[in-house]
């Protein structure tokens, strides 16, 4: 019995667990929920074989699964906010590591030196220029160079920034004409649901995530870009309530029969 009851509240606890994260990253851009799933825990428990008055061993939580949900767009004004609607993540690659890592979150400003930045400092990478024109996104990380928008051109100062849904990065200086700068590149995985989380929305490449793909925004299988607005989370702060209160019963429930179990026992041995 104690083992029965100690289950359910550990289920209850984990669940309340991932609601609160959830609950508290509501307001975070770019941010997917996470959801948990449940068993039974049992001697061949299946619809087909589990007699109608067999006892549970228990329940145990399954795979915690991120929802990969649209987040609705909100406007910012600010042109570095970038919103990506559909498939894929931003490619960051840290100063101090070579690893690359990927995140939603399109938070992103330029430095004293030009280059565009994630919150912690690393670099938004894209696909370099082929003969100062836009060009193909490349393959591989290898290929991709960090975003470095020039502040000036001939000392005149940069008075334009655009960046366009399919990722192009063009800047003005004083006059109607554009120049090329980069393409906003963009990572997509067979199973994003198995990334490793390093806190801040970012994430970091597994064995188990799949195939890393690259691409540029609005190329087959990959989102389009909005300059000026960022992803909200997809976490519904009632759906997310709604819950807690489910789990939060679950523990006071098992709380009381590990109670009432106690005073069996000690009525049983004295």
């Amino acid at each position: 019995m104690f083992s029965l009851i100690k289950s359910g509240m550990a289920t209850a606890m984990h669940e309340l667990s991932v609601i609160s994260n959830n609950i508290a990253n509501a307001s975070s851009s770019g941010f997917k929920k996470t959801s948990l799933t449940f068993s039974e825990l049992g001697d061949k428990f299946n619809p087909e074989k589990v007699d109608r008055t067999k006892v549970g061993l228990g329940a145990s939580t399954g795979v915690s699964k991120r929802s990969d949900a649209q987040g609705a767009i909100m406007d910012t004004g600010r042109t570095t906010d970038l919103a990506l609607i559909g498939n894929g993540m931003f490619i960051l690659k840290e100063s101090s590591t070579a690893l690359p890592a990927f995140t939603r979150s399109g938070t992103f400003n330029l430095d004293s030196s030009g280059f565009l930045r994630a919150p912690n400092n690393a670099f938004v990478m894209g696909a370099p220029l082929v003969e100062g024109e836009f060009g193909l996104t490349p393959e591989s990380l290898e290929e991709l160079v960090p975003i470095q928008i020039p502040l000036e051109r001939d000392d005149i100062p940069m008075t334009e920034l655009e960046i366009l849904q399919n990722g192009n990065i063009q800047v003005a200086y004083g006059t109607e004409d554009y120049y090329p700068v980069s393409t906003v590149s963009l990572g997509v995985f067979a199973n994003s649901s198995e990334l490793k989380e390093l806190g801040g929305g970012i994430f970091a490449q597994t064995d188990n995530s799949g195939l890393l793909n690259i691409g540029a925004p609005q190329d087959l299988g990959f989102a389009s870009l909005k300059s000026g607005g960022l992803e909200a989370s997809n976490v519904n702060i009632t759906d997310e309530l709604t819950s807690m209160i489910k789990a939060q019963q679950q523990f006071n429930g098992s709380a009381r029969l590990m109670q009432t179990n106690s005073e069996m026992v000690e009525k049983l041995t004295r």
